[in-house]
């Protein structure tokens, strides 16, 4: 049966450090801090004191060392919030130091260019021609384009139906694999438009110039205006394992979910190296 309410379950990453500990004291009482950020204030505050007290700080003027807590105070409680994903600012110092200079913000990506930059944004160590990826972690994947079937528009007894097989879906997927949901806005794909178009054109019995003509006609408007100018919603579905074996497993989880049920998955088409290459581009490329 479907629930009526979501939640994020608890992390099994979670250590002693995430358990949130109630301030109270004289009639009044805190929301629950995490162990982490009390730790952090304690550390900070002692550090502060031996900053004021132990350091060429110790010699300035009154005001000067006021100006310095109130600085200090300040970074603390920037640097010690928690945010919603369970983390607080300061681990992201290290990212922030990185991204600062100007050559880590952009990334050339011309066919001379040293391609060790991008590779460091993407993490994709090798791409075969059936689609195959390895990442530079060790990871291997495959990407799948998937249609679904859940909109705002079904009924209640279709939404139960769907929320319950999605629910057993990721009860039975391994914990060795990532799965990776890529929502895109791409041009309409046309191709097999194009391959009826290329059928029709062989199959004419009159050959007749403006027959020709008519068709071209039609091909450009499929090709340039249709899969040029139109954009529809794509979803994508990367599988990324730790090893092989472990990803064919999810491959056929996947195949057998599209077979026995169109609920959670109507449709998945495994990736080659173009298609791909295409789904790439749509990402990491910067319109000009």
């Amino acid at each position: 049966m479907a629930k009526s309410i979501f939640k994020i379950p608890t992390s099994l990453d979670r250590s002693f450090l995430d358990h949130d500990i109630a301030l109270a004291g004289g009639g009044w009482q805190m929301r629950p801090v995490p162990t982490k950020v009390i730790l952090f204030w304690l550390v900070s505050l002692m550090a502060l004191f031996w900053v004021c007290t132990s350091t060429f700080v110790s010699s300035a003027d009154w005001w000067l060392i006021f100006l310095v807590v109130v600085w200090w105070l300040a970074a603390t409680a920037f640097f010690g919030q928690y945010s919603k994903t369970k983390e607080m600012r300061f681990t992201s110092l290290p990212a922030l130091v990185e991204y600062t200079p100007k050559q880590s913000r952009h990334v050339i990506t011309r066919r001379d260019s040293d391609p060790t930059p991008f590779s460091s944004v993407t993490g994709i160590k090798n791409v075969d021609e059936t689609g195959y990826i390895e990442w530079s972690d060790g990871t291997v994947g495959q990407v799948y384009l998937v249609v679904g079937s859940a909109s705002v528009l079904v009924f209640d007894e279709d939404k139960k139906a769907i929320l319950n097989r999605v629910d057993a879906f990721w009860r039975k997927i391994d914990t060795g694999v990532d799965y990776i949901w890529i929502t895109t806005k791409e041009p309409q794909r046309v191709y097999r438009q194009l391959g009826n178009l290329e059928l029709l054109n062989q199959g004419l019995e009159v050959r007749d110039p403006e027959l020709f003509e008519l068709l071209d006609e039609r091909y450009s408007i499929l090709k340039d205006y249709v899969g040029g100018q139109f954009t529809s919603i794509h979803q994508y579905l990367v599988l990324k394992a730790d090893d092989l074996e472990t990803l064919r497993r999810a491959h056929a989880l996947v195949k057998a979910e599209v077979e026995n049920s169109s609920l959670m998955i109507k449709q998945a088409t495994m990736l080659g190296s173009d298609d791909l290459y295409d789904m790439l581009r749509t990402i990491y490329t910067a319109n000009r």
